[in-house]
């Protein structure tokens, strides 16, 4: 705890001064104190467990979560090792472990994956190691009654993506050695909120789901019982059966090691079953909010148990504990494969001669040279979740290990050529061995609608996409030259627009989203670029198909003329940095923003050409209220 203390008051040291790039790779996520959780897991059958444990690893890492235990619901004791051994290899070997000794009754194994505690090297020696006898482990839910009877009041999250034995058995306990209370006294006490994989609420069926359904009878009890002051959230089937992490690009994304406890399990089984990622959606809406989901309205939860025709009936109510995800599209089904598969790539041991491993800070042509020494390493880590699509502001986030914060992209500006063109080439000859021979271009200011356009117009169906491009010379004519050379004969450019406020608006938005933000003086200037952009390209390439969209005011995008859009206005003048001056106050004073990522939304204020008098007032103020903000953090 001590450390942690330092690492985050060398962090927000570093934010006040204006030193934002000097915060570690990792770190710069919102700080606060880390959320106690409990883990109850029924590791064993679905690999869905396995991601969310190792997910949990990184935000202990990231200081978001002290995770204070792992129960694991599904008797027998290889469940229990299997568990030991992903504590040991990714690094956390004194995170405690409960096994169930009293529940269903050898449940069904979708993918026997246990067994994988039985590998041996040729040696005779465990291929991963272990440091339990599980025979000596703790009961589930009397682990339980041990970790709340030493937790404060209402300070607890519960990830319970298994079934609900275990806690139907601690509903039902009474005082013991941990705690004079009754079992739901003690949960009501101690945990504010519990998050489920579980339910369907927007079909005909209502089915509880297989966790549920499994242990039926238990399920019933945890439902009946539930405090009303805990909060309930639950992550419904049909959310997470859109999330197909595939056995293939699993791993792919580990191919960067040769010993991997989720690698050997697709590896040597069958992991192709329907496998998706329910389980994760739980991990990530406890640690990260509930900005991560769209949430129902409140409500009760009422179970119905009908055994393996069980159900669950959600009643609106604005009293009620009860919340559940509401299924996204496919893209934001894509957002989230996505996170679970950068966790996948992130290498529990680091070397120094690695991408993953933090370095002493390097910029310019240091770190263009960095690149060059890994372009291999670095393109295959790109590529493993890139799809179709070639994403210049998305592929800089492999910079992070230098120092690379969001607002420093300039100091970047060669190394980010050099490892472009590398994945360019590339997937190139991948889209060609494919079949297709179509490139998009598309190109606009920072959040205009990029990548809105590209979806709402079709445009995703191309064989390869670059969404934006490296700043620099010259860099459009690389990309349409090695295009042509390698045999892609058809080139469309795609410009989009939208106001600039409308932009800065949507880069709020995405930073809430994603802990990352451009500056605004970053985006003046990435705007303004864009002046005469469009004649200048229809003059060197006459040849190349324009497609210009319009998504002004965030309207529907809509493809335009070449003639309408070289009127676009990419002026910003005083006027405009006003408005957008007022909603970045707005966004700070309304907490929008999160503590470790204020210095970089807000940028160099009054380095931004034609700040007129308002504006510097407001700037003023922006940049008062922030100090305050960071300097009341710290004296807490």
């Amino acid at each position: 705890m001590k450390k942690l203390a330092i690492t985050l008051l060398l962090a927000i040291s570093a934010v006040l001064s204006g030193r934002a790039q000097s915060i570690s790779y990792g770190s710069y996520h919102q700080l606060r104190q880390p959320l106690p959780v409990i883990l109850d897991t029924d590791f064993g059958s679905c690999t869905d467990d396995l991601f969310s444990i190792v997910m949990l690893y990184h935000y202990i890492e990231d200081g978001l979560v002290d995770l204070k235990g792992v129960i694991v619901d599904r008797e027998g004791d290889r469940n229990a090792v299997l568990v030991d051994i992903f504590n040991q290899f990714y690094g956390h070997p004194d995170i405690p472990i409960a096994l169930e000794r009293n529940g269903v009754k050898n449940p069904y194994d979708f993918i026997p994956y246990s067994r994988l505690v039985d590998f041996k090297n040729a040696d005779g020696s465990w291929l991963y190691p272990r440091s339990i006898d599980p025979s000596t482990l703790p009961e589930g839910y009397k682990f339980y009654r041990k970790l709340l009877g030493e937790a404060e009041d209402h300070s607890v999250v519960v990830l319970a993506i298994g079934m609900m034995t275990c806690l139907s058995q601690l509903f039902e306990s009474g005082p013991d050695e941990f705690s004079p209370l009754p079992g739901v006294d003690l949960f009501g006490r101690k945990v504010k909120a519990v998050y489920v994989q579980a339910g369907h609420f927007d079909g005909n069926d209502n089915f509880s789901g297989y966790n549920m359904r499994t242990a039926s009878e238990a399920a019933a009890v945890f439902y009946d019982k539930l405090p009303a002051s805990v909060d309930l959230v639950l992550s419904p089937t049909n959310v997470g059966e859109m999330m197909d992490y595939t056995s293939e690009d699993i791993l792919t994304d580990l191919s960067y090691t040769a010993l991997n406890p989720i690698k050997t399990v697709y590896a040597q089984f069958d992991c192709e079953v329907g496998q998706r990622m329910w389980d994760t959606n739980c991990v990530v809406n406890a640690v990260l909010g509930d900005g991560e989901y769209n949430l129902s309205q409140r409500g009760w939860v009422k179970y119905l148990d009908r055994g393996e025709a069980s159900q669950m009936i959600f009643t609106p109510d604005p009293a009620g504990n009860a919340r559940y995800q509401l299924p996204g599209d496919t893209f934001f089904a894509e957002e989230k494969v996505m996170d679970i598969r950068r966790h996948t790539r992130m290498s529990p041991h680091p070397s120094t001669c690695s991408i993953e491993a933090p370095q002493e800070q390097l910029t310019g042509e240091a770190a263009a040279e960095w690149v060059r020494q890994r372009t291999d390493q670095l393109s295959d880590k790109y590529m493993g979740a890139a799809g179709n699509t070639l994403d210049a502001g998305e592929m800089l986030q492999l910079f992070r290990p230098l120092g690379f914060t969001g607002t420093n992209a300039s100091d970047y500006g060669e190394a980010a050529r050099v490892l472009y063109m590398q994945i360019f080439t590339r997937m190139v000859q991948k889209t060609l061995r494919e079949g297709a021979r179509n490139l998009t271009i598309v190109m606009g200011p920072p959040s205009s609608g990029k990548s809105t356009a590209v979806r709402s117009l079709g445009l995703d169906k191309s064989g390869l996409i670059c969404d934006g491009l490296p700043e620099g010379e010259g860099i459009l004519a690389a990309i349409i030259g090695c295009a042509r050379e390698q045999g892609m004969d058809r080139i469309t450019i795609v410009p989009v627009y939208n106001d600039i406020l409308t932009c800065l608006k949507n880069s709020l938005q995405k930073g809430r989203e994603t802990k990352r933000y451009d500056g605004l003086d970053h985006l003046v200037a990435a705007y303004r670029s864009n002046e005469g952009r469009l004649a200048a390209i229809r003059k060197e390439f006459p040849d190349v198909d324009i497609r210009p969209v319009d998504c002004s005011h965030n309207q529907a995008p809509r493809t335009v003329s070449c003639s309408s859009a070289l009127k676009w206005n990419y002026k910003v003048g005083t006027g405009d940095i006003d408005r957008m001056l007022s909603a970045l106050q707005d966004a700070v004073d309304n907490g929008d923003i999160g503590i470790a990522t204020l210095r970089a939304a807000v940028g160099d204020l009054y380095s931004i050409p034609g700040l007129g008098a308002r504006g510097r007032a407001t700037a003023d103020a922006i940049n008062k209220r922030v100090d305050e903000i960071l300097k009341e953090f710290i004296q807490r």
